[in-house]
């Protein structure tokens, strides 16, 4: 190891170093200052001399720092040759994703987290690449490398959740491949994570879900998919890929395993999705849908720009997707949101709300968690409350006023009154009950149907009282009497 200087090319006093075999020039941060000799073996001036001495620490302290190092993996080689017999060889960083890749796997990852996955690594050993061409193999990343680089992906513009998902993918690379990559400390452990400004979809009432469905009706393709997500809150591609296997129509129960966390999820059929799968026509395929899980599997974004069309014609869309201001006017919400930080905007009414409107309705209709999570197939109550629970204001006050006393909540709403239970109770009524029956169905409506209702019964001219039958007789026989 030796000082080296180039003073046509660069300011800065290098050092020659050998890492695993390969001669490196490692610039050593220190300007070489006054003239220099034409040999470096001779004497320069004393300036010069001043900064060779500053290189020639930087290099010792360099020495210093990769004895260290060699002694750290050194005993890593150690420990791997004590328990196993052989030797730990390294792993080329630009392998490091297809490694990974490879790993054994309880179950097989979906495509689209690999490809994000190898966005992710194509990413960041780009960066390496640029910052520090020497590092070639996954041992030689530090933890400052590795900072780095996610300091350029926060500069970058993107969200917290990206960056925290790029995070923990490369921690949990390295960390799976530290043994076969002879990695002493894995660069990524202590890095934090950011905190999250989560932007989270908005649930469909039940009128808007109507719409849905309604508009849904003018595309044959995607109205059985979008009632299947309505009834049974399950993924978008969960619902193209239903195998027919998991439905079981005489018991009205869908039993299936989800693509995404493996959990096995039992999912009553109500009467709207028991409608569709009744009047689908006879087919060879495994699958329920046949036709959309093909072109689910060639390209998802197939049945995304199905669902929006959807949306588009129940109402929803972006304000600057409107053609005018008056058609503006007519939206019944927007289908993305900008957010605080993040590349591209974040989509709050989609597929994946179907889910989140099945949770916050069952919730707050008292469904216990369990049950819920049963449907869903989440495996902690922490990710339904944070991510699918999201009940509107409305719904919420509503809700709670129902629940608390009096005091607090205030007054009961009356529960609204369906056709069914209307035309129970009229049939009900008799002589002695009619009136009881009455006023409880009055208190039922709402305050300006009973004031309606009120005013139309005192505008009704009074009927004549009805006289006893002996005193019509006695006036229809009096004249006859007196003559």
């Amino acid at each position: 190891m030796a000082l080296e200087l180039h003073p046509k090319e660069s300011k800065w006093w290098y050092g020659r170093v050998i890492v695993n075999g390969r001669k490196l020039n490692k610039n050593l941060s220190v300007e070489w200052r006054g003239v220099p000799p034409v040999n470096l073996t001779q004497r320069g001036d004393d300036a010069f001399e001043r900064s060779r001495a500053k290189a020639q620490a930087a290099l010792e302290r360099l020495q210093f720092d990769l004895k260290k190092r060699s002694t750290a993996e050194e005993l890593v080689q150690t420990i791997h040759e004590i328990r196993t017999g052989s030797r730990v060889s390294s792993i080329p960083l630009k392998d490091a994703g297809a490694r990974w890749k490879a790993l054994p796997r309880r179950r097989p990852l979906s495509k689209r987290y690999v490809d994000q996955a190898e966005g992710w690594m194509n990413r960041f050993v780009e960066f390496i690449n640029g910052a520090n061409p020497a590092v070639q193999e996954m041992e030689q990343v530090q933890s400052a490398l590795a900072r780095a680089f996610l300091k350029t992906e926060e500069e970058r513009g993107v969200s917290a959740k990206t960056y925290n998902n790029t995070l923990i993918f490369l921690r949990s690379c390295f960390e799976a491949l530290k043994e076969d990559a002879g990695i002493a400390k894995n660069p990524f452990v202590g890095i934090p994570t950011r905190e999250e400004d989560t932007v989270f979809r908005k649930p469909f009432d039940a009128e808007e879900l109507a719409a849905i469905v309604t508009a849904a009706k003018d595309d044959p393709f995607i109205h059985p998919i979008i009632v299947v997500g309505i009834c049974t809150a399950m993924r978008r591609g969960d619902c193209c890929v239903l195998p027919k296997s998991a439905i079981d129509l005489p018991h009205r129960f869908i039993r299936v395993k989800t693509s995404k966390t493996g959990e096995l999820v039992q999912i009553p059929i109500f009467p709207l999705l028991q409608e569709v799968l009744e009047k689908l026509p006879p087919n060879d395929s495994p699958y329920v849908f046949p036709e959309q899980a093909i072109k689910y599997q060639v390209n998802p974004d197939n049945i995304t720009l199905h669902v929006r069309k959807v949306m588009r014609a129940a109402g929803f869309f972006d304000p600057e997707d409107a053609e005018t201001e008056e058609v503006k006017k007519t939206s019944r919400g927007e289908i993305h949101q900008e957010r605080a930080n993040g590349l591209r905007k974040a989509s709050v009414r989609d597929f994946h709300s179907f889910r989140v409107t099945w949770v916050t309705l069952a919730l707050t209709a008292g469904v216990p968690l369990e049950i819920v999570k049963k449907v869903t197939g989440h495996r902690t109550a922490e990710i339904v409350m944070k991510h699918y629970f999201q009940p509107r204001r409305e719904d919420f006050r509503r809700t709670l006023a129902g629940k608390l006393p009096a005091l607090i909540g205030g007054p009961r709403e009356p529960e609204p009154i369906t056709a069914a239970e209307l035309r129970a109770q009229l049939t009900a009524m008799r002589p002695r009950t009619w009136k009881k029956i009455r006023n409880a169905l009055l208190a039922r409506l709402p305050v300006g149907a009973v004031q309606t209702v009120e005013v139309k019964a005192a505008r009704q001219p009074e009927k004549p009282k009805c006289r006893p039958a002996c005193q019509r007789n006695l006036e229809i026989a009096g004249p006859a009497r007196r003559e």
